[in-house]
């Protein structure tokens, strides 16, 4: 047997993009865990960003590389995939921990033909996790998803259409997760249901925002003269100018503020009576879990995993059913006070829930499965 193959896994997570959205949170989550701490984990990026801050301030090692497009024309042609593997390689070595072997992670598909270059270059196994809800079988095997020794699927909908490409081989069912300091109790001084409304995503049309605009439109027309809540937009504009791309100029009564990218999310959401999440379409719903595990009454449509702790019917609409978020809308400001709408919602069961099956420390025993099994799947090969 080979001295090499008993060796702990030392794992390199590769995540382009270092923008404040739910795949970063989720690696930032498990980065500074102390069980993956232990493995002395290195952050490849592209960008400088809050994931890269993030690290920072915790101490985690990482390593900016300029990342090559794996399937263009260039990179297949001269070489750039490997160019970039075998330089990337060279720098990771000062990070190199006596006693461990590498392991490459990739944390979505967009980064998987970067992580099998340099999982070829170090000798080393490759895991990928998959993220992205919209994924193709086209894109799964461009990607190359199905080269990897592992993959792992966040969400059972997701999961299952991996499975369907990968067979004969597992996928690796995972939910994400929150960890115990983030579940909190509501904030006292609540402020009352017609004030504050925050809604979460993104301008990306997959994050429903056009949608709720549509909704508010509808609402304008039958709700009674008076005050109308605030509605707060919480998350990144994409360089654009949201009330151009949105027309928000067609709204009169509801005032519509874009507050953009915050680093303080948690804070922003327990200043809120409700949360929105239109979205059309998640794989799990990442921002949807935070909120309510932030102690915040949630407003969402039904995608993704969100049915699991957003269980009240009167909480939940279609995903781009302008007139059924309408109508959950409304209801919503009818019932009078952040005390009822929380008793309807049941607060304390949907985190109840959140604690039990939605934790960090479950995602970490996934990977830690996974792990494993390359570890024995290594020893094996080496007897």
């Amino acid at each position: 047997m080979s001295v090499s193959a008993t060796l702990p896994w030392q794992v390199v997570f590769v995540q382009n993009s270092t923008h404040l959205a739910g795949a970063q949170k989720s690696l930032s989550r498990l980065l500074s865990s102390a069980e993956m701490a232990a493995r002395h984990p290195v952050l490849l990026s592209a960008n400088e960003g809050w994931l890269t801050h993030f690290c920072d301030e915790g101490g985690v090692a990482r390593l900016r590389a300029d990342f090559v497009k794996p399937r263009s024309v260039w990179a297949r042609w001269f070489g750039g995939a490997a160019r970039f593997a075998r330089s990337t390689a060279s720098a990771l070595q000062p990070f190199h921990q006596p006693g461990h072997r590498w392991l490459v992670h990739a944390n979505d598909h967009p980064d998987s033909l970067i992580a099998l270059a340099l999982a070829r270059q170090l000798g080393a196994p490759s895991v990928l996790t998959l993220r992205t809800p919209s994924m193709s079988r086209r894109d799964f095997f461009k990607h190359g998803c199905h080269r990897h020794q592992a993959v792992i699927a966040v969400g059972s909908e997701l999961a299952q259409a991996a499975q369907a490409w990968m067979a004969p081989r597992p996928v690796n069912l995972v939910y994400n997760g929150v960890t115990e300091a983030e579940l909190q109790e509501p904030q006292d001084a609540a402020p009352g249901p017609r004030s504050r409304l925050l809604v979460l995503g993104s301008l990306s049309p997959r994050k429903g925002w056009q949608d709720l605009v549509e909704a508010l439109l509808l609402l304008e027309s039958r709700l009674p003269a008076g005050h109308l809540p605030q509605i707060c937009f919480l998350g990144d504009c994409l360089g654009r100018d949201p009330h151009e791309v949105l027309g928000t100029a067609r709204l009169r009564r509801f005032e519509l503020i874009f507050e953009g990218v915050t680093a303080d999310y948690r804070s922003s959401l327990r200043q809120a009576a409700c949360a929105l999440h239109p979205s059309r379409s998640e794989s799990f719903g990442m921002a949807a879990l935070e909120a309510v595990a932030a102690g915040v009454v949630l407003l969402a449509a039904q995608t993704g995993e969100i049915a699991q702790w957003v269980r009240q019917p009167a909480f939940l609409h279609p995903p781009g059913d302008v007139s059924a978020l309408a109508d959950r809308l409304q209801a919503l400001l009818e019932m009078g006070s952040v005390e009822e709408i929380r008793r309807q919602f049941d607060l304390p069961a949907a985190q109840a829930y959140i604690a039990a099956n939605l934790s960090t420390s479950s995602t970490l025993s996934c990977l830690r499965r996974v792990y494993e099994s390359l570890a024995l799947g290594a020893k094996e090969a080496a007897s």
